[in-house]
Parts: C-alpha cells; structure tokens; sequence
C-alpha cells in the first residue's frame, strides 16, 4: 500500500499539541488547554497506518519485533534519563521496572512516574499484542459492518467514562475515575480499533454515503463547538472531551487520507512537514524532560513554567528531538531488526547446511 506522508506530517502537528498544552497548562488558554486530544489522534492514527501499511502480513513475531525496535530504544534511553533528572515525583524502583517494561499505564500512580508521556507507550504495547488478531477478525467485516464499528465505539467510550465518573469518580476517588477513563490502556482501546477500521474501509474502496457524510460533518462540527465551549467556561473534563473531539479526529484522518490518495494535500505531503513528522515521536518523548530540567534549574515544575522559557524550552526539545531521531531511535530501531533478523537467519543457515553435509557423505559412501 502507499505510505500516506499526509498522516506523517500530522504526527507533528498531534506532538506540537501535546507539547504546548504541557509547556502552557498552568495559563488555560482557549485551545491549548485542548492538546491532550492529540493523544487521542495518536492512538486512532496508529491504528490506521498499521493496519493501512499490513504491518501484521509477515507474522506476528515480526510484527511485534518491529514494535519493538521502534519503542523500546528510544523509551529505554528517555527513561535512563529521567531517572537521572527527576521530573515525576512518584518515581520509584518499581515504577522504573513497570516503564522499561512499558507496563507502567496499567497503574495509577506508575503510569505518571518517570517520563510521564510514555504512558501512551504502555497503551500502544497492549494494543500491538491484540492488533493481528483484530485484523484478522475485522477482515471479514462488511462495509456496513465497519461503519457500524466506528459509530458503536465512538459512542461506547464515553457511555463508559460516564459510568465510571458517576460510580468510582463519586463513591471512590475522582482521580482513580480519570485514570480508568484516561490512561487505563482497555479503555483507550476503542481508539485504536476505530483506526483499525477506517484503514480497512479505505483499503476496501468505501465511498460514504451522503448520509454518512452528513452526519460526520454534523458530529464534527456539533462537537468541536461544545468542546470549544467547554473550554471557555474552563470546564473540561478529559473523558466527554475526547468523546466530543473524537468524530473531528475521525474525519481528518480519513479526508487527508482519501486527498493524498487522490493526488491532493500537497502541503501536508511537503517534504519539510513529512520530515518533522518523522521526528515526532522523539519530540514527544523528549519535550517533557526538557520542560522538567528547566523547570528543576528555576525552581519550578514542569507544567509551571514561567511563560517566556516555554518556547525556548519548546525549540530546545526539537532540536534535542532532532538528534535524538538521528543518532537513537532510527540507528537503534535497524540495530534492533538486524538483530532479530540475525537470530532468525542462524538456524536457517545451519538447517541448509545439514542436508548437504549429509548428502555428501553418503556420495563418498
């Protein structure tokens, strides 16, 4: 299938939002108060352009090989650093296993430890494991079926963060509630699976019926109103955001993906814009380290940082980001798969020489 650069592009575009409303949280200011949602586009993204790209065609070992050699090195390598520059203060032994492990979203307080924004990571890791059987299910889905999928999740998610803030957000803990309606990885899943999805209605050539249009755009527009709304009154809650912003995140990844398709999208196809893409994800993994090590030489935190050093602390990050990509996450991402393809490569090699060795012999014979 064709790489979507448009898709590329908009990583950054998700990883910048992350990044402004971690460096000018503490402000709420209109929109930016709003980044967190680009996780959710991450997440639906995710499970689009793997499905898209038939990642899991050559087996699930490779396919989780792969996985792992493009997050380990670089989650292994951020969170060495923040063991050494403390910017989450509930970090502890465990907590390092749980992220090295990147099984740290599974618990409430390990999922903020260390580099905070690798729970997103631990999220991923479980959606990976579940993603060839998803595909091979979902495979044999109509077109009216996947429609049906996509609607039913993205009304599924919020009915149960409902649920969830009116039974343990009332009767337990508000922040326990905001964990299951935000990092708890089956929660989150619904995302992913939309992605999943969408990239097989694309593959299958599904044209939406003006029906269907209608209502996206009317979801699209009525949504992103309220979440709008919501954020001016400085009343958002994480879970009926998401929810609110989600049908927006749908249409966006399925327009620039139908245009590029179409020959269209040129400025999102630009070379310059695919390349930050390409470095988004070591700009997200590296952004909050940086926040936090200015925030440790000022004295403050890293979501409370004065606003003048935020984008100066923004533009470091990027260029840290840069190197990063260069000399961490690619060259180690190849080291990894040359390493695995190595291992799988030696018994074939010595299962090939056997037969000769053995046919040889009895030729002298």
């Amino acid at each position: 299938m064709k790489r979507l650069d448009s898709l590329t592009s908009l990583r950054f575009v998700a990883a910048g939002v992350v990044a402004l409303m971690h460096g000018f949280g503490q402000y709420q200011l209109p929109v930016v108060d709003l980044g967190f949602v680009g996780v959710s586009f991450f997440f639906v993204l995710s499970g689009f352009v793997l499905t898209w790209a038939d990642t899991t065609e050559a087996g699930t070992g490779v396919f989780l090989r792969n996985r792992f050699a493009k997050l380990f090195p670089l989650s292994a390598a951020t969170l060495a650093i923040a063991a050494i520059v403390p910017v989450a203060p509930n970090s502890n032994p465990v907590y390092f296993v749980q992220s090295l492990t990147l099984t740290q979203a599974w618990g409430p307080m390990s999922s903020s430890s260390f580099n905070p924004v690798t729970w997103s990571l631990s999220a991923e890791a479980f959606f990976y494991l579940l993603l060839p059987a998803i595909v091979k299910v979902m495979r044999r889905f109509t077109a009216r079926e996947l429609v049906g999928t996509v609607v039913f999740l993205a009304i599924l998610q919020p009915v149960m963060g409902l649920l969830i803030q009116l039974t343990l957000g009332v009767e337990v803990n508000p922040w326990a509630a905001h964990f299951f309606t935000y990092d708890f990885p089956p929660y989150r899943l619904a995302e992913f699976v939309i992605g999943v999805a969408l990239a097989l209605l694309l593959k299958a050539g599904h044209v939406p019926s003006r029906t269907i249009q209608f209502a996206a755009a009317a979801a699209t527009t009525t949504g992103l109103m309220l979440a709008l709304i919501a954020d001016l009154l400085h009343v958002t809650p994480w879970w009926a955001i998401e929810a609110l912003v989600l049908p927006a995140v749908v249409v966006l990844i399925w327009t620039s993906a139908r245009r590029e398709l179409s020959g269209d999208g040129r400025l999102l196809t630009h070379p310059r814009m695919v390349a930050l893409g390409e470095r988004s994800f070591s700009f997200y993994m590296v952004h909050y380290l940086v926040l936090g090590a200015v925030g440790l030489a000022i004295g403050a935190g890293p979501q409370s940082l004065p606003w003048w050093l935020v984008p100066p602390a923004l533009i470091a990050a990027a260029g840290l980001a840069g190197l990063a990509y260069r000399y961490v996450e690619k060259p180690c991402e190849r080291a990894v798969r040359d390493l695995f393809a190595g291992e799988r490569a030696r018994p074939l090699a010595d299962s090939t020489a056997s037969p000769a060795h053995t046919h040889s012999s009895a030729s002298g014979l």
